[in-house]
């Protein structure tokens, strides 16, 4: 079903200070705003019931990937999610593969729920997007849509800031998607049953040359890596998981030069939660970004990619 990553979603109140923070500080923009209500999405429902929402959405890609932040207007699941989770959690992936309907009749014979849905109106055709209840089964809602073959994306209701500037981000790519999980064999088997695999599995322990003690598993996708993480108890990421349960902990972003980016996150005043190595070779760094941009953001001085092929397919 998933084959590639479009767009990692979040919920904000303060939309306009999560856009400042990204222009400011990760030299990371413009921004496409528009206003999603009912002027400009027909056929809205919201867990399964016909009811009218409205929400700022604004957008901006890194690279292949769109970051999207979603300021909940009136009642809805952002709303909702956001009185539960609050601003630190990321809360859906738009994920690429099939068709749409080909991806919502096999999540429904799963068991997946339908739980917001719109078709948004551009030129003569439709945007239709579905949020699909996986929350429980991957750590995140999932996002599924269909843009009609005669869909004109609407102009935004501004930019933030001018379209024309100059931005050359401090982050070049989301490559990692890192979600904790209690029993990482078991969360890979719900994973498998929606058509997420295969997976590489290994741990790493101080005994064995690194500076974490957790076990993790990988799943290559096209354009990006998802990471399960079932971390020990005297991990850093076990008092995470223990306060805010399983989900989505961090991206990993690649940056041009490790040390220069480090110091410049330091210099604005962000403190590093854990720094170490992977396999006695990769230097890493979490960084707690989230006071900016609502998720934890790993750096490291290489890419990972490389050695993860060596590690053995243990699903399926």
């Amino acid at each position: 079903m998933f084959k590639k990553l479009i767009q990692i979603g979040f919920i904000s109140r303060e939309l306009d200070r999560v856009l400042k923070s990204y222009t400011d500080i990760y030299n990371i923009g413009p921004w496409y705003i528009l206003k999603f209500c009912p002027d400009n999405v027909q056929l809205m429902e919201v867990y399964g019931k016909r009811q009218d929402y409205a929400m700022n959405v604004a957008v901006c890609p890194i690279a292949d990937i769109r970051f999207e932040y979603i300021e909940p207007v009136t009642k809805s699941i952002f709303s909702d999610f956001y009185d539960e989770y609050g601003e630190y959690a990321v809360h859906h992936l738009k994920l690429g593969g099939q068709d749409y309907k080909t991806s919502f009749d096999f999540l429904v014979s799963k068991n997946i729920k339908a739980i917001q849905t719109g078709h948004q109106n551009g030129g003569s055709g439709k945007n239709i997007y579905t949020f699909m209840d996986t929350w429980k089964e991957l750590g995140f809602i999932t996002e599924i849509v269909e843009i009609t073959s005669d869909f004109i994306k609407p102009e935004p209701e501004k930019w933030y800031p001018e379209k024309n500037k100059d931005f050359k981000p401090v982050f070049k790519k989301a490559s990692m998607i890192g979600v904790l999980v209690k029993n990482i064999e078991e969360k890979i088997k719900e994973y498998e049953k929606l058509g997420i695999g295969p997976w590489s599995i290994n741990d790493f322990h101080k005994k064995s040359g690194s500076d974490l003690n957790l076990k993790a598993a990988f799943c290559n996708r096209e354009n990006v890596i998802l990471k399960l993480i079932q971390p020990d108890p005297d991990s850093f990421f076990a008092s995470h998981l223990l306060k805010h349960g399983e989900g989505i902990h961090h991206i990993k972003m690649e940056v041009d030069d490790y040390e220069d980016i480090l110091q410049y996150l330091q210099s604005k005043g962000l403190d590093i939660i854990y720094s170490g190595k992977y396999l006695n070779e990769i230097e890493f760094s979490f960084i707690d970004t989230r006071k900016h941009l609502n998720f934890i953001v790993e750096i490291s001085d290489k890419k990972i990619d490389g050695f993860l092929t060596d590690i053995p397919i243990i699903h399926p």
